[in-house]
């Protein structure tokens, strides 16, 4: 059988879409010599360059935007669609200049002899690695490891992504083993251009799907859910520590002859401090209270906030928001997808006082006074230092529950402070000025406890440690309650010290007496998903307490 003519391949591989002039052009004329014609030359390189990482960008498209609706579900078409774009147009310019350099390459150093196609496809594997190693280590960075959902369709749209850009990545370099081999490589024996430009529409638009097929639920005139209750007479109050360990519980006597009924317990499991007590003020897990980070990412124009974002994602926490696609935010309040415990009590009648925790947003709705955390961090802190600050959060946070609590008449009142969490895991400051600071919020815990006793009202105290704390957590009460092992524990317990059954969402037991019937669930909490503005003095103090680097 004759070989075939140089021009023969080359008229077969045109007539199956692989070989273009300006890459037969790129490896038969030296474009350094090549006088005028050099400048038609190179766009046309490029312009084949532009093609093929075209097609590539496609399908990169497909791992990064679908980890991304699995791990911030739901998001609307026009999210998904601008998304999709930023994600696109960086996986072409990466692609591109790729390209670009392989081509550079081999023409630059000639002694790089492609003299088989298992050397052709071994350089378009690493070609391919190199640019799906990004996405690998984009996936590994999430603060939480994937479901088996996500990493089963992660794998395979991965797998795919690998597979395209070998063989569109080896097509880009046919020319050269022409030359080389008088035939065409296996690979090529069949026009893939077309069926893998369809196959990369398809899959873009699969991704949109859940865009369509889930649509928010919003009832805000929606009664709550009616249940039988308990009449109960005592007054509970909820003082959540944040930093408070079991060993500095133990080493403050009159801390622990403040709240005496103590235990220590596993700490709650949890990226942020957002998502740890959201679980323990809602009693439920992450994946349904749906509260994972301090700061988020909304994309322009977009009503959702993305939580889970890679920390190795420049595309979405820079160069996005440099050009002002997107833009960082601490979580509204419209990202808690459960009610807190105390939400749940007011709603039914009960009197109510709510102070500085997270997702809460200033309201004074029916039974409840909601005071959130922008009125208390968004406070002038400028001339103070950062100890100094902290300490002034913890004392207006306890100033202005008192100060609720005797307005309201609350039958129930809780209170987040974060001080302690700030003073000893979030500011760089010298061991003797975290040591005097340390104790002077103690102090402020101690003094906040003994105002809450003398109004009345019995005192359940949650310490949980902070992000750079390897330690137990601890829960103290001025009740003699059950032997804890787990925060979640709290919920249930303060449902049945106000006379409400827990639902079975609630993973923890009640400590207060016999475990009561239980109802399913109170259902998901009534909210809008529309964008909040920033508080920008409440987002810069957050930074500056080192809540958000």
């Amino acid at each position: 059988m004759p070989v075939p003519s140089v021009d023969d391949l080359r008229r077969d591989l045109r007539e199956r879409g692989y070989l273009s002039h300006a890459i037969e052009r790129w490896f038969a004329h030296d474009p350094f010599t090549a006088g005028r014609s050099s400048r038609a030359f190179w766009i046309e390189l490029f312009t084949a360059a532009g093609k093929a990482a075209l097609l590539i960008a496609a399908f990169a498209i497909l791992p990064l935007t679908g980890i991304m609706l699995f791990r911030n579900h739901p998001l609307s078409a026009g999210e998904t669609l601008l998304m999709s774009l930023l994600y696109g147009v960086t996986g072409f310019a990466i692609s591109f200049l790729l390209l670009v350099a392989i081509a550079l390459i081999l023409k630059l150093r000639p002694t790089i002899v492609i003299d088989t196609p298992r050397a052709l496809l071994a350089i378009s594997f690493a070609a391919a690695s190199l640019l799906a190693a990004p996405i690998a280590i984009w996936w590994y960075r999430f603060p939480t490891p994937p479901s088996w959902p996500e990493m089963l369709t992660g794998i395979a749209a991965m797998a795919v992504f690998f597979l395209i850009a070998t063989i569109v990545i080896s097509a880009a370099l046919l020319s050269f083993s022409i030359y080389e081999l008088q035939r065409i490589p296996a690979i090529h024996q069949k026009p893939r251009g077309g069926p893998m430009t369809i196959a990369a529409s398809i899959l873009i638009a699969l991704l949109f799907l859940p865009a369509f097929a889930a649509q928010d639920q919003h009832s805000n005139a929606a009664p709550p859910l009616q249940v039988v209750t308990v009449p109960a007479s005592r007054r509970v109050a909820l003082v959540a520590v944040d930093g408070l360990t079991w060993d500095i519980y133990r080493a403050r006597a009159d801390l622990a002859k403040a709240v005496p009924s103590a235990y220590a317990v596993a700490p709650l499991r949890g990226r942020s401090t957002t998502e740890r007590w959201a679980s323990l003020g809602t009693g439920v897990k992450t994946y349904l209270h749906g509260v994972r980070a301090v700061e988020g990412v909304r994309l322009r124009g977009g009503d959702h906030l993305l939580q889970s974002v890679s920390a190795s994602d420049v595309v979405l926490r820079d160069l996005a928001q440099s050009i002002g696609m997107a833009h960082g935010e601490p979580l509204p309040p419209t990202v808690r997808k459960r009610d807190f415990v105390w939400e749940i009590f007011a709603a039914r009648g009960v009197p109510s006082v709510a102070v500085n925790w997270w997702t809460s947003a200033d309201s004074h709705a029916g039974a409840l006074d909601s005071i959130g955390q922008t009125s208390i961090f968004a406070m002038p802190g400028a001339k103070m230092t950062g100890s100094a600050f902290a300490l002034h959060v913890d004392a207006a946070a306890s100033e202005r529950l008192l100060r609720a609590v005797d307005a309201d008449h609350a039958s129930f009142a809780t209170v987040y402070l974060p001080a302690l969490d700030i003073v000893l895991n979030r500011l760089a400051i010298d061991p003797s000025e975290k040591l005097i600071a340390s104790v002077r919020v103690l102090d402020g815990v101690i003094a906040t406890i003994a105002a809450l006793r003398a109004r009345g009202f019995d005192v359940i105290v949650a310490g949980m440690p902070g992000d750079n704390q390897n330690a137990e957590a601890v829960l103290a009460s001025t009740l003699p309650l059950g032997a804890s092992t787990t925060p979640f524990d709290v919920a249930p317990t303060l449902c049945s010290l106000m006379g409400f059954p827990p639902s079975t969402e609630m993973s923890g037991r009640t400590l207060a007496g016999n475990e009561p019937p239980r109802i399913a669930t109170y259902g998901a909490r009534t909210t809008t998903s529309s964008p909040a503005k920033i508080n920008e003095e409440y987002y810069e103090n957050l930074k500056s307490l080192g809540y958000i680097r």
